[in-house]
């Protein structure tokens, strides 16, 4: 609410205070997650590096490069979003923000360049002084309540001309607005982004000492044959292959050999549709909008679908009411028919590259013992076996109702009381036949997670200045009933490519309830002279978690302008803050890491993710201790308009939960201390002048964290990974440490060399790696000259280190580009000492034919290799997105109100220091498994068309 120009005098009466800040009202209320993107207002472009904070918390998110954000809150918390060069928001959570993508849009600050010159010349006389135009929908100005100032929802177009302003307005009794958002791109995977295969060499490997072509039929793996260009077909009826079997040239039918094209990857074809239709009165606002998304996977083979419908219904605000009332309802569908359930993808991807390049997969998948058709039968499937036989799915369901009012019985003082009811309910669907390699048996499971909500809340908001002072008090109290039905059926002993009549089956149910209740009081006082100072308390009560009654947050912000005379600038804060608060487990697990964790690598084709944990009385409430300090100074050079902003924050969180290994069962428990600490720096620029705008911005981050206790005997936890490669919690290191097999060394930390010239591996794992960046940059840019908009983003990442364990495979079977590449390397020393303690003089060959395919460089180690080999450097720059667009409905004659056309790219350039991964993949795509590339999803580039259509 804005400061009236005249200050109200006069006390505030203690009863109130008294009953704001002491006495808990019992209602009904809502907690849970909002998350979305963050975008301009204007072109819709993503903010990467926003801050989205609790008002009177320390407690926040950033926004990644993409504007994605994500924030545990309660139904009435205020969520403060700034963005340097943006206006602020503030918006108030409600129960429809829950379960579904809400995207918040801020509008830039546009700043006109002054050409008066006489303004120029006074302005040097007199110090510049910020001002804010007061928000119409707070203001307690009468022209706000009765509509007769400005009806400003009434105006339909808005065109400035250099000696007028032309209106076009709606009816005045009742308007609509019908509008349509659609998209068509293309996504696909571009070669640099995958792994680089060789194409010469062929399945084979030595023997009686020379290299020598061995088909499926032998059990090799390997791809360390002869050259595919040494080689012909024979002609003859060859299960494996319809030319015949491969054999040296001079002793077929005279068909050469050929390196096969067994690439996965197809152009996917991708709509969306958004129809929206907006009806509005005087005293009523109504709306009906329909989303239905199509896509194909990136192999072309099966699609998958999205539809939304939401109606909403809320009362206007333009009569002096002293209650409004908005709800709506909500049903979505979304079906994935092709999900990476079970590491279904990565295992795709495993097979298909490891696939010599001198066998087809794409020539069958039975043969004629009706078994599996594959380059190695016995111990890895044909990709295309995989697409025909699985029966894969995932569906999710959501319904929303919710009911809001708000009630003024005065203008200081308001009520908000919510209720809603929200349910969702997640099917996952994963089979696979009979004789496919890791499900040999056959193999069904049917997973039902029902989720039922019931939530409301009550808020108090009193309001009073007194003199220079604004008192601001605060109370909100909430309360929540989560229902958790959970059905896990698995079978398995079926017939060839059936799914029917299993040997044998279980079925696992659970069921959970939780009812919670959060209390917080807040005040807040603020002088004229630029200070604020802010106190709160909260308190939860949790019927699984245990208690927590006091939660203390301080705050305290600074407004150097109100206070000295400082010339050129247009605002300086300075703040901080302190805040107590508590985490709370979900009902149900959703952090699937650490299912891999009992593998190895070479065991992946028998990966589930059916290890499903929830939340129960032995578990504490996660203790969450936030700070913040921050600088925002606002200026104007080089006839531009400059932001600066510096935010040092930090956090320590006590007892966090992490699934923990014990007597060969994953439990929940608070296992560690962890602290965590960062600096963002954001500077923005942005010039206005005529018909050109134009906006820069540049995002400076880094993050720090480090364990300070870990509370078993144990010397780490393994939170993700594999059972020789993992993702770790140490003492004194950073939280997510990499921990895997490595080389052996001496004290000086030089190798040590065997008896046959090659580095001896350590008997113990070592720490080899840290996924933490050193730094992070994200360079914004958008122009708008006239009707024409463009805009870019970069991202930069610096340092931070990944397990590449995809590499290390590609090389142990010989299908990589380094393998063929290094394969003929002759007379190699390896630097190191010998278990004597002498310098190594032994020299190798990496693939010497007369050794035997055990002692090549890369098969001696075995399928994985070495884990410090695969270590590599995370830093990558990426073209995030790319955007031009031109609206032709901006004349106010048109019979548009909007239609804009527009092309996009996303993940058009990206330069890494290694390849076949996107920088943001994680291990089976779980929650803590970033960092860790064992066959994942690759990079995708995206480039589509746009058109947003507004009548």
């Amino acid at each position: 609410m804005s400061k009236p120009t005249q200050l109200l005098m006069g006390k505030v009466p203690l009863k109130i205070i008294f009953f704001l800040l002491f006495i808990p009202i019992m209602s009904f209320a809502q907690r849970g997650v909002v998350k979305g993107v963050l975008t301009t207002e204007t072109d819709g472009l993503p903010l990467p590096g926003a801050s989205i904070i609790i008002k009177g918390t320390a407690k926040g998110v950033l926004t990644d490069f993409d504007g994605n954000y994500s924030i545990n809150c309660n139904v009435g918390d205020v969520l403060v979003v700034t963005y340097v060069g943006m206006t602020s928001r503030e918006i108030k959570v409600t129960a429809e923000m829950f379960g579904v993508e809400k995207r918040i849009f801020v509008e830039q600050i546009p700043v006109k360049t002054i050409e008066s010159d006489a303004y120029n010349k006074a302005l040097k006389s007199v110090k510049q002084e910020s001002f804010q135009i007061p928000d119409l929908e707070d203001s307690k100005q009468t022209f706000n309540k009765n509509g007769t100032y400005n009806q400003f929802q009434r105006i339909k177009t808005i065109d400035i001309k250099p000696q007028h302003v032309h209106l076009t307005y709606f009816d005045p009794d009742i308007y609509f607005e019908v509008g349509m958002n659609s998209t068509l791109s293309f996504q696909y995977v571009k070669n640099n982004n995958l792994p680089e295969l060789q194409n010469k060499f062929s399945q084979g490997a030595t023997q009686n000492g020379a290299l020598t072509f061995l088909g499926p039929e032998t059990g090799n793996v390997f791809s360390y044959g002869p050259s595919v260009n040494s080689l012909e077909f024979d002609g003859t009826n060859y299960n494996f292959d319809s030319n015949g079997q491969l054999v040296p040239l001079g002793n077929g039918n005279g068909k050469k050999a050929n390196a096969y094209d067994n690439t996965l990857f197809n152009t996917a074809i991708n709509t969306s549709n958004n129809i929206f239709f907006n009806v509005e009165s005087y005293n009523w606002i109504a709306n009906i909008d329909y989303i239905n998304k199509s896509s194909d996977d990136i192999f072309g083979r099966n699609r998958s679908t999205t539809n939304d419908v939401i109606l909403s219904y809320k009362t206007t605000k333009y009569q002096d009411r002293k209650l409004d009332w908005n709800t709506f309802v909500k049903y979505g569908k979304r079906i994935n028919n092709q999900p990476n359930i079970n590491g279904f993808i990565n295992n795709l991807l495993l097979n298909s590259w490891i696939t010599p390049n001198s066998f087809s997969n794409t020539q069958g998948t039975i043969i004629a013992d009706n078994t599996q058709r594959s380059f190695n039968p016995s111990n890895y499937n044909n990709p295309e076996w995989l697409f025909n036989n699985n029966k894969n799915f995932d569906v999710n369901d959501l319904f929303v109702v919710s009911l809001q009012n708000d009630i003024e019985p005065s203008d200081d003082f308001k009520i908000q009381t919510h209720v809603n009811y929200k349910t969702t309910e997640n099917d996952q669907n994963f089979g696979l036949v009979a004789n496919t390699v890791g499900f040999e048996d056959g193999y069904l499971s049917h997973k039902t997670i029902k989720k039922n909500t019931f939530n409301g809340t009550l808020l108090l908001d009193y309001e009073k200045y007194i003199g220079e002072i604004e008192l601001k008090l605060n109370s909100v109290t909430n309360y929540s009933h989560d229902n958790l039905k959970y059905a896990f059926k698995e079978s398995e002993g079926y017939d060839d490519f059936s799914f029917s009549n299993p040997n044998s089956s279980t079925l696992t149910e659970h069921q959970r309830h939780r009812n919670t209740v959060n209390l917080k009081q807040d005040i807040s006082i603020t002088h004229s002279k630029g200070v604020e100072v802010g106190l709160c308390t909260n308190s939860y009560v949790s019927s699984i978690q245990g208690d927590k009654w006091f939660l203390p947050t301080t705050r305290v912000q600074l407004n150097l302008l109100d206070l000295i005379d400082i010339y050129d600038f247009r605002y300086i804060y300075l703040s901080a803050s302190s805040a107590y608060n508590i985490n709370e487990m979900p009902l149900f697990y959703t952090n699937q890491s650490h299912n891999s964790l009992t593998l190895s690598p070479s065991e992946s084709l028998n990966y589930t993710s059916n290890i499903d944990l929830f939340a129960n009385e032995s578990i504490e409430l996660e203790e969450k201790h936030d700070y913040n300090f921050s600088t925002k100074v606002g200026f104007r050079i080089l006839n531009a308009n400059w932001n600066f902003e510096a935010n040092y924050f930090g956090s320590k969180t006590e007892g966090s939960v992490f699934p923990v290994l014990e007597n060969n069962v994953f439990q929940l428990q608070n296992i560690a201390d962890i602290n965590n600490r960062g600096l963002e720096l954001v500077l923005e620029a942005s010039n206005y002048s005529n018909e050109l705008k134009w906006n820069a911005n540049i995002n400076f981050f880094t993050n720090n964290t480090e364990v300070l206790k870990v509370y078993n005997a144990q010397e780490r936890v393994a939170i993700a990974g594999f059972n020789s490669v993992s993702k770790n919690l140490i003492v004194g290191e950073p939280a997510g440490i990499i921990v895997g097999s490595a080389y052996a060394r001496d004290e000086q930390a030089n190798l040590i060399i065997d008896v046959n010239g090659y580095p001896m591996v350590a008997t113990e794992q070592r720490i080899i790696g840290d996924p933490t960046p050193d730094f992070t940059l994200g360079f914004f840019n958008a122009l708008e000259w006239k009707n024409f908009k463009f805009n870019f983003t970069l991202n930069y990442q610096k340092g931070g280190d990944v397990w590449n364990g995809t590499q290390n495979v590609l090389n142990y079977f010989g299908t990589s580009q380094q393998s063929a590449d290094e394969r003929g390397i002759t007379n190699f020393v390896f630097d190191g000492i010998t278990q004597q303690g002498n310098p190594n003089t032994t020299n190798v060959d990496f693939y010497n034919p007369t050794n035997g395919i055990e002692n090549n460089r890369f098969v001696r180690y075995g399928f994985e290799g070495v884990a410090e080999d695969a270590i590599e450097d995370a830093s990558f720059l990426n073209l995030k997105s790319i955007q031009i667009s031109y609206d032709f409905g901006k004349d106010y004659d048109s019979f548009f109100r909007q239609f804009e056309i527009g092309f996009y790219a996303n993940n058009l350039f990206t330069f890494t220091k290694y390849s076949g991964a996107s920088p943001q993949s994680s291990l089976f795509d779980t929650n803590s498994g970033n960092n860790l590339n064992f066959f994942n999803t690759p990079l995708i580039t995206e480039v589509g068309f746009k058109a947003q259509l507004k009548i």
